[in-house]
């Protein structure tokens, strides 16, 4: 079957869904690089606007940000308290004292904070975090932004696809070991129904259940919009499509003994 055809069953069909149980693994693996394909990059293209949007405020307040230094993951300066300006609606604050917490960045309507421990994005109620953590390795002062800047522009158009394409496997990467972990559910979901499938069978049956939740949350970071309890909201979601699917599942014949067969005689 054509593998936008099984997207197109996986979103309504648990019957159709069932019955995909015996393909191979090779098909529901490019499936769900399909599927994170649809879903993560608009993700990454969000991030790598929030990404361009911090760094065009860092550029445009340079002159107002103190001496600063970034080493080991964390953001440290001689400033006594935040600096915060406002510029047509969008905040940007600069904060090395700690006294900024990220629950505050979430008050402002659009802003953009460079922390003691992270930048964060917060554009019409969706925060976008980028840890210093990951940048362990280097150490930056304001001098060598100022001049990274210069150099920067010129960069963006690479760095921009690298970075869409680093969010998408990551996020792959996430769905696999979901998908790994659903399974796992999946085996208790058996028992109940009694329906005789193999771990294997429920793995695949894993990478079609979670097709609506993964497309719904994708569609929700599109439009920034935040879902309430929308981790426990997926695992429900994913969790029952995957039980409706093994219900799908025909029940194992009974055998008959040998005593009662010879009653019927």
């Amino acid at each position: 079957m054509n593998i936008f055809k099984q997207l197109y069953f996986s979103l309504y069909s648990p019957k159709m869904m069932a019955r995909f149980r015996f393909q191979k693994l090779g098909k529901p693996i490019l499936y769900v690089f399909l599927l994170m394909l649809l879903t993560s990059v608009p993700v990454g293209i969000i991030t790598a606007v929030s990404f361009t949007n911090a760094y065009d405020e860092l550029k445009t307040h340079m002159t107002d940000v103190p001496e600063f230094t970034l080493e080991d993951g964390k953001l440290t300066s001689d400033q006594s308290e935040p600096l915060v300006r406002n510029n047509d609606g969008q905040t940007f604050i600069f904060d090395a004292t700690g006294e900024t917490k990220p629950d505050d960045v979430i008050e402002y309507k659009s802003a953009i904070a460079f922390l003691e421990d992270r930048i964060i994005v917060n554009d019409a109620g969706t925060n976008q975090e980028f840890d210093y953590s990951n940048f362990s390795t280097m150490t930056l002062t304001k001098q060598d932004v100022s001049e990274l800047s210069q150099n920067l522009d010129s960069l963006l158009p690479i760095f921009i696809p690298l970075l869409i394409f680093v969010v998408y496997l990551f996020q792959t990467g996430l769905k696999f070991i979901g998908i790994t972990v659903l399974a796992t559910i999946g085996l208790l979901l058996r028992s109940i129904s009694k329906r005789k499938v193999s771990y294997k069978q429920l793995w695949v049956l894993s990478v079609y259940a979670v097709t609506i939740p993964t497309l719904f949350f994708a569609i929700m970071a599109t439009l920034k919009t935040t879902v309430p309890l929308g981790f426990l909201l997926y695992w429900f979601v994913a969790i029952a499509l995957l039980y409706l699917t093994i219900k799908e599942i025909p029940l194992p014949k009974k055998r008959v003994t040998n005593e009662r067969t010879e009653e019927l005689k």
